[in-house]
């Protein structure tokens, strides 16, 4: 039962506002890490903004965060944090600013650290205090020790250290009220991923569990009532696929995630795919195998979740975008060398094997 967090966590309609006093905890200057427009066109720049002028903070704003950040941007972001003299650092946005804020929080305190380091987790002095603002339900990253970045390569790597825990996580679901349906779809099914992925992982304990199950009975039930209808979201919909986020983060803190995840990372990096889909891609491919090797183990997460194996794929694949994508003999000899010694695929359980993951990718890749 192994647990530990340093982020505390407030959620509700109206929590930055409700609370602008704990942003002077942190200090009298920061930056504010973000995207162009997203965390704009939802409120919460506005909200933070507002909390900052009521408690007298000032603040600089980067805005350069694109989908699959690149550690670059990070390390870019971290030298103007230091020059401005940015006491913490605010993340806004989905994964793609709250993973890339824990880092630049990094770099502000250590500008001369580079890419090798960073990845090494070969830093000296500690993280400026990260605050991090969710504007998506998908991610978890508000409540996760982990950065998934695109390396000088162009590969989205990942960085796992308890130093990059936030402070304090904001989680107000109104924001995700600007979000279209298909992207809310493409982020929950990324949350799904993670519930389905930290269950099934070796390093699952009684603690990820439940926050996995709860997460994963969630999301069944509300993307199955979201794909019934074409309507609009409502709001105790947005809601509950944002408190799964949160859970399934809560579960990936401890377990980290399984194979699905790291082979989904080349469909983003060399096909545009969005995350999510990316990842569920292959949760078929996890359940069946987890059908096939830990039948007590399916059996009791169908048994807190509801329905079956046969269902909840369905639910995944009518969720997931049929990708148009043809590998060749050469594209799969290249990959595979990434699968080598990974600990994603080490964590699943059972023994995912090399050939096991090259007849997955033929499977759905080959024509």
């Amino acid at each position: 039962m192994d647990f530990y967090m340093s982020t505390r966590l407030i959620t509700g309609n109206n929590c930055i506002l409700n609370n602008a006093e704990m942003f002077s905890e942190m200090g009298q200057r920061c930056l504010i890490v973000t995207g162009k427009s997203s965390a704009k066109r939802c409120g919460a720049l506005g909200d933070v903004t507002e909390a900052l002028g009521r408690v007298g903070i000032g603040y600089s704003i980067y805005d350069e965060i694109v989908q699959n950040p690149t550690i670059a941007s990070c390390i870019e972001a971290g030298k103007l944090a230091k020059g401005y003299g940015a006491d913490f650092i605010i993340g806004i946005g989905g994964g793609s600013p709250l993973d890339a804020a824990k880092i630049v929080a990094v770099c502000a305190a250590n500008p001369k650290t580079e890419e090798d380091d960073l990845y090494a987790r070969k830093w000296i002095k500690d993280a400026l205090p990260v605050l991090l603002i969710g504007t998506t339900a998908g991610t978890g990253s508000e409540v996760t020790p982990v950065s998934v970045l695109t390396d000088s390569r162009g590969r989205k790597r990942s960085i796992r250290d308890e130093r990059i825990y936030a402070k304090i996580s904001f989680g107000d679901p109104r924001y995700t009220e600007t979000l279209p349906r298909k992207f809310v779809l493409s982020t929950a099914v990324d949350a799904l991923a993670h519930c389905i992925e930290s269950y099934f992982s070796k390093k699952a304990n009684d603690i990820s569990a439940a926050f996995a199950l709860r997460g994963a009975a969630i999301l069944r039930e509300t993307l199955g009532s979201v794909l019934q209808s074409n309507t609009k979201l409502d709001s105790d919909q947005r809601e509950r696929l944002y408190n799964a986020s949160i859970l399934g983060g809560l579960a990936i803190s401890v377990t980290g995630t399984t194979f699905p995840h790291n082979m989904g990372y080349f469909l983003s990096e060399d096909y545009g795919v969005a995350h999510g889909n990316a990842c569920a891609v292959y949760l078929p491919e996890l359940l069946r195998y987890a059908e096939k090797c830990a039948p007590e183990r399916i059996s009791s997460f169908f048994a807190a979740i509801g329905g079956d194996i046969d269902c909840l794929i369905d639910l995944i694949e009518r969720i997931t975008p049929k990708l148009d994508i043809i590998l060749t003999e050469e594209d799969i000899k290249r990959l595979m060398p990434r699968w080598e010694n990974n600990s994603s695929v080490a964590s699943t359980v059972g023994n995912v094997t090399a050939d096991m993951i090259e007849k997955i990718l033929r499977d759905k890749f080959c024509k």
